[in-house]
């Protein structure tokens, strides 16, 4: 699913341009808001968080617990929907028990990877279930191809872990790719508008944890390309950043990557914070988030990185296991959630650039 040399050139200097005029802008955070969740108990689990900006909504995954085998407050099972401009909780969705959520079309119908069935295709303004996408395997996260109307969805636990892709207009499954080497499951998918392909993070390879890698595959042809290699990182986070590289959260400590998706190779790493998993990236501020909840020293942080020194110029102590972090790219507006547990604030944590 290829896209023309011109569009190439075009997507390519757009996001150049805007990253040129952006990098001047890099600095640090300062939290402007909580969002207090409590649903039939306080947040305690949750996944991914995403930003429509078509609609000005953030979404975000709850669970009843963080620990799948408790059951106690099903209610907590929900997709959440907050007003991403005056952060505000929306309105909850319940009955889902989502992990990875992506937006589609208009942004008035969501994805959303579910360990139970596959997918759940979710209508946002009536708040309901529209339909399910039963892949004979749990859903995890997803990415959205909307010049070819394909979502990709990873089944990490299948044997082998497999992605699949759907075509959103008839949601029925049009190519499964499977991933015997990949030993520890699949992580983030990312459509990238620069080259037109997947990009997932596959966190392990042939069972060594120092080697992982990122897969591409072909929207149009549901053909794999190749798994270009990542190392030292086992790599969970994933996000479209300047130029449209890949800013890659690396789960194994002390440092992020960032991965060229023209070289497949990684440019650069950047030390300072490790044990991530969900990572965003504003190319208009010039700036790379990490939801580092696994970080040993100095403890959780939210990671702050110069997308052009490649450094960190800011951690942020998180708590209640904040792994997942989005970005607004029109207001800038950064969504961390935070569970109820180690002193977590039950609450979504809301950040702007400091004055």
């Amino acid at each position: 699913m290829g896209v023309s040399l011109q569009l190439k050139v075009a997507v390519t200097a757009l996001v150049g341009g805007l990253a040129l005029c952006g990098v001047a802008q890099a600095g640090q955070l300062k939290e402007i808001a909580r969002v207090p969740v409590k649903l039939e108990a306080p947040m305690s689990g949750f996944d991914i968080g995403t930003v429509d900006t078509k609609t000005n909504r953030y979404l975000l995954t709850s669970h009843w617990s963080r620990d799948p085998k408790d059951t106690r407050n099903p209610g907590n099972n929900a997709v959440l929907v907050f007003d991403a401009n005056t952060n505000k909780l929306l309105k909850t969705i319940p009955g889902v028990r989502g992990s990875g959520i992506v937006s589609v079309g208009n942004g008035n119908e969501a994805w959303v990877g579910t360990r139970k069935n596959g997918v759940d295709i979710v209508d946002v303004v009536a708040g309901k279930a529209l339909g399910i996408v039963d892949l004979g395997g749990g859903g995890d996260e997803l990415t959205y191809d909307p010049k070819d109307g394909v979502v990709a969805v990873a089944l990490p636990d299948n044997d082998p872990p497999t992605l699949v892709l759907i075509s959103v207009k008839t949601r029925k499954v049009v190519a499964k790719v499977a991933v015997p080497e990949a030993t520890d499951g699949l992580e983030q998918t990312i459509y990238s508008p620069v080259d037109g392909m997947f990009w997932t993070d596959v966190p392990e390879l042939n069972h060594d944890k120092t080697k992982g890698g990122m897969m591409e595959v072909d929207p149009k042809t549901g053909k794999r390309v190749a798994i270009d290699p990542v190392d030292n990182c086992k790599p969970h986070g994933n996000a479209i950043g300047v130029g449209g590289e890949l800013y890659l959260g690396c789960n194994l400590q002390g440092q992020q990557a960032i991965f060229n998706v023209k070289t497949g190779k990684v440019d650069a790493y950047v030390p300072g914070a490790g044990g991530s998993d969900e990572t965003a990236a504003d190319d208009v501020m010039g700036q790379y988030y990490s939801a580092a909840a696994g970080n040993k020293d100095p403890g959780p942080v939210l990671a702050v990185v110069d997308a052009k020194t490649r450094t960190i110029i800011q951690k942020i102590p998180t708590a209640g296991t904040a792994h997942s972090v989005a970005v607004d790219p029109k207001n800038h507006h950064v969504f961390l959630p935070e569970g109820d547990n180690d002193g977590g604030c039950s609450c979504v944590r809301v950040f702007a650039a400091a004055k």
